[in-house]
């Protein structure tokens, strides 16, 4: 039997220290870009909603890993370890309160029948799967140094290769469940790869990136910023008609 990442790289995160020093945990060289594990293989089976980022990025890394070594230390198996620290390092950090407020502004809180999508993180973590395009974190390779990756997947690249199959995987253990792609980047992927199959009806319109640098277009998308205030890098009637057709998808579903 093939041996799991998670048993591969267990070592590893039982003796992590730095998310600065993470060669021990280099799981593929993508020319330009590295892959590294942290323990976000687990996929809810019962979710309802995918909510689909591009890539764990360097603070959700290190989440995820200092509680992954927590919970090795508790004793847990290694199926509980993954199941119960991917709410903990999802969209940790600043992201999460904008992906959150994002989420119940269109009514995915009332589509679920729950108070708030922030309950996907704790109490209602049975209802949706929390992952990314690259499942694992992603970072490029910039004057010899690796930043957090936020560039298009494209289609033939080993990138592209190597996150692909992971997404279909991940979808064919909760064929019904919506996605949710944050940002363009992570929607024009998901476009292409579920192209020509069954769970292409499923795949929603996009809402922006839920990333403090996207303030201006999670403003908008909130109504907390009129039209004629935006910058030209917004374009508001683009949002409008996304928001717009995921409000009636949702209410399709609902009835």
């Amino acid at each position: 039997m093939k041996q799991s990442l998670f048993s591969q790289y267990k070592e590893a995160i039982a003796n992590f220290t730095d998310v600065k020093d993470r060669d021990n945990l280099l799981v593929k060289d993508c020319s330009g870009q590295r892959i590294y594990y942290a323990p976000f293989d687990y996929v809810n089976p019962k979710a309802k909603l995918f909510v689909i980022g591009i890539t764990p990025g360097e603070q959700q890394m290190e989440n995820m890993l200092i509680e992954a070594k927590r919970l090795i230390r508790l004793g847990l198996s290694d199926e509980e370890i993954q199941k119960k620290c991917k709410p903990i390092g999802s969209f940790s950090g600043g992201m999460r309160k904008n992906l959150v407020t994002m989420m119940d502004h269109i009514g995915l809180a009332d589509y679920l029948g729950i108070e708030s999508t922030a309950g996907l993180f704790d109490k209602h973590v049975d209802l949706g799967n929390l992952t990314s395009a690259i499942r694992y974190p992603t970072f490029l390779i910039q004057d010899g140094k690796e930043t957090n990756f936020g560039n298009d997947i494209k289609p033939k690249s080993s990138l592209f290769s190597f996150a692909a199959p992971l997404t279909i995987e991940e979808i064919e253990k909760a064929p019904e469940a919506l996605l949710l792609p944050l940002g363009p980047k992570v929607s024009n992927y998901l476009q292409k790869v579920l192209k020509g199959t069954e769970y292409e009806k499923n795949l929603l319109p996009q809402i922006p990136h839920p990333s403090g640098a996207n303030a201006e277009r999670i403003a908008y998308f909130l109504g907390k910023k009129k039209k004629e205030d935006l910058s030209a890098k917004t374009n508001p009637d683009k949002i409008d008609t996304e928001k717009h057709e995921i409000q009636k998808i949702l209410r399709k579903r609902k009835i």
